[in-house]
């Protein structure tokens, strides 16, 4: 009996949560890394985990961005495989947050995000299935 209700538990818990896995399965986080190459040498490099006021994450149909806190003017670029860029948009971040941008059209592949403001440059890697 006790071994009954324990199954009973588990099954009612895991319907539960059923619809809350759901909506986050297809949502992935994109690891941005800092990505100083263009910066002056002699300055010391920050990591970018202690700054950064960005992240993203992409679903089936786009790629969000979203800024913590204001930044200024940013650009943010996604590049395929080959290098080639398949979208490029400058934000004020003092008037937006987020950034959508959809991916619908885009064939599947590897892809390379990078988000630069000031003198900052993030870069990340993401699978569009």
């Amino acid at each position: 009996m006790k071994k009954l209700k324990s199954i009973f538990v588990l099954a009612v818990c895991l319907i539960s949560c059923l619809p809350f896995q759901t909506a986050l399965g297809g949502v992935q986080s994109i690891a941005l890394r800092d990505d100083n190459t263009n910066s002056d040498p002699t300055r010391p490099r920050i990591l970018a985990m202690q700054t950064q006021s960005v992240s993203a994450s992409i679903d089936e149909t786009q790629l969000a961005v979203y800024f913590d806190s204001p930044v200024g003017e940013a650009t943010i670029t996604v590049y395929d495989a080959n290098n080639n860029v398949v979208s490029q948009q400058t934000v004020d971040t003092d008037s937006v947050s987020e950034v959508f941008i959809s991916i619908s059209s885009w064939t599947s592949g590897t892809y390379t995000l990078k988000i630069t403001y000031g003198t900052t440059h993030l870069t990340g890697e993401f699978q569009k299935e």
